[in-house]
């Protein structure tokens, strides 16, 4: 009998989180994560499962990111009825993700739906006042002509899942603490430990018999930075039999902590002097509760001014609400703050705005402001409108402090685009664009190597898979672990199945 891993996510790409590993007829999946990014990877998330899912026996989350459990419940849908493992705050987080995505799931289809149909009806209508000049099979028939739908049909698409779907996957969820042995089926059991990425975050170690000695697999899923506010460290493994790492900055190191304060100082005076605005895109789960951190951090020492500051995301006022609700994952700087009676995850003045009109009233907010909404990636969200805004004004600052994928409009914009398309609109890039890598909730390739080295002699790994990296990032790291920890290392392809030897 022999253990298999299938990589049907975040091989050769950043998002999309999903590992099935299978001994016998055992089936355990690590992440089921939504692809994110450019126009053709959300497509990949309308494919099916590349396995049965009413032959899989279980489920293990590695963090409430939506690229790592964003596809579960479509999962269910599909008919997954196992348990779903994570830390009770992964579990609360994930509910709050899921049930948004599900919302914007709906409203996606109905745009997509509807914008098909009026293609289709003007093919359909091209095709009949044509049809009599050209046959439809003639070679230089004009492609939107030969694909039209047949007469009275248009194309239309299902949501990937509903609220009702999310309801059903949130009845199958099973909170676990760190450090807790999970008996996850027959001959498999896992032991969650903290990834210090975002609130609950887990580094998942997976202990799989097949018959004779057991093996450990660890799943890094998403580590997080030595020093950063607010969480532990990540926890250091010692022993492994392989090891799937991710690689996001596998091939750069952030600027030094104090460097990025320094660099926060600096556009919130400059904002301030010119009384324009501060946008930061922020995911609403991590990056937004951190910046709060640093922010009244700043504002108690009087490095900066009490800039009024809006926070324009209601999926972020309920994550800080989790935030609050489990300190038992804070780090000691934290909690002390919390047992002088200090909150560090409010900002003096701090305004949440429930609403879209109030959302969009903040472009008549006096100023200087700072705006921290979302999405992180300008991918959608509140955020877009307020480009529409503030990118066209010299006044206003756009900071980007987390990563940017390929394809995304932040990835665009960070590189130097001087344009933005937007509703269909193009706006022209005439406000300050900065970057500041110091605030990544992920380890760059210095720490990621660091958290390898703890494999001592006797633990160390046969086999350490990149995931989770650009092709540049994850070549890049797989280079450093070869020369520089003497590991094997190896990049899977998508829907790759490694046999485990």
């Amino acid at each position: 009998m022999s253990i298999s891993i299938q990589f049907l996510g975040a091989a050769g790409c950043v998002t999309g989180s999903q590992f099935l590993v299978t001994a016998g007829d055992r089936r355990v999946l690590v992440d089921c994560g939504m692809f994110q990014g450019s126009p053709e990877e959300v497509e990949r998330n309308h494919l099916p499962f590349a396995f049965e899912a009413d032959a899989l026996d279980a489920a293990i989350l590695t963090h409430a990111h939506l690229d790592h459990c964003g596809r579960l419940p479509a999962l269910v849908k599909a008919g997954f009825r196992g348990p779903i493992h994570g830390t009770h705050a992964t579990a609360d987080l994930a509910e709050i993700v899921l049930r948004d995505s599900a919302k914007l799931q709906v409203e996606f289809t109905d745009r997509w739906n509807r914008r098909h149909a009026r293609d289709a009806e003007k093919a359909t209508a091209a095709a009949a006042t044509e049809a009599t000049a050209r046959e439809t099979d003639d070679e230089s028939f004009p492609e939107r002509l030969r694909n039209a739908p047949p007469e009275g049909r248009t194309y239309t698409r299902a949501p990937l899942y509903d609220e009702a779907d999310v309801e059903a996957t949130m009845q199958q969820f099973r909170g676990a603490d760190y450090g807790a042995e999970i008996a996850v089926t027959d001959g498999v059991t896992a032991v969650l430990h903290d990834a210090g990425h975002i609130l609950g975050s887990a580094i998942v170690e997976l202990r799989v018999t097949d018959g004779a000695e057991p093996r450990t697999i660890i799943f890094s899923g998403d580590l997080g930075r030595d020093g950063s506010p607010i969480l532990r460290d990540p926890t250091p493994i010692s022993h492994a039999d392989h090891v799937v790492v991710e690689s996001t900055y596998g091939n750069r190191e952030h600027d030094p902590h104090d460097q990025a304060i320094e660099e926060l100082v600096a556009a919130i005076t400059e904002v301030s002097t010119d009384e324009g605005v501060l946008l930061v895109p922020a995911f609403a789960i991590g990056r937004t509760q951190e910046v709060i951190w640093v922010l009244d951090e700043l504002v108690r020492d009087g490095r900066i001014p009490r800039v009024p500051l809006y926070l324009d995301s209601p999926m972020a006022s309920r994550a800080t609400t989790v935030y609050h609700d489990h300190p038992e994952t804070y780090d000691e700087e934290t909690a002390a703050l919390l047992r002088s009676g200090d909150s560090p995850l409010e900002y003096p003045g701090q305004q949440f705005t429930d609403t879209v009109e109030a959302s969009r009233s903040i472009r008549h907010a006096k100023r200087p402001i700072m705006v921290v909404a979302s999405s992180g990636m300008l991918t959608g969200g509140r955020i877009m409108h307020h480009l529409k805004d503030f990118l066209p004004d010299p006044k206003c600052t756009l900071l980007f402090i987390g990563y940017q994928g390929e394809g995304t409009l932040g990835r665009r914009l960070q590189d130097g685009g001087r344009t933005a398309r937007i509703d269909g609109q193009e706006i022209d890039v005439r406000c300050r664009v900065r970057s500041i890598s110091g605030f990544s909730a992920h380890a760059d390739q210095h720490e990621l190597e660091t958290w390898l080295g703890h494999f001592g002699a006797d633990g160390r790994p046969k086999t350490v898979f990149i995931v989770h990296g650009d092709p540049d990032a994850a070549e890049a790291f797989a280079a450093r672990i070869r020369s520089g920890l003497g590991m094997e290392a190896v990049i899977p392809k998508h829907r790759e199945t490694v046999t485990l030897t």
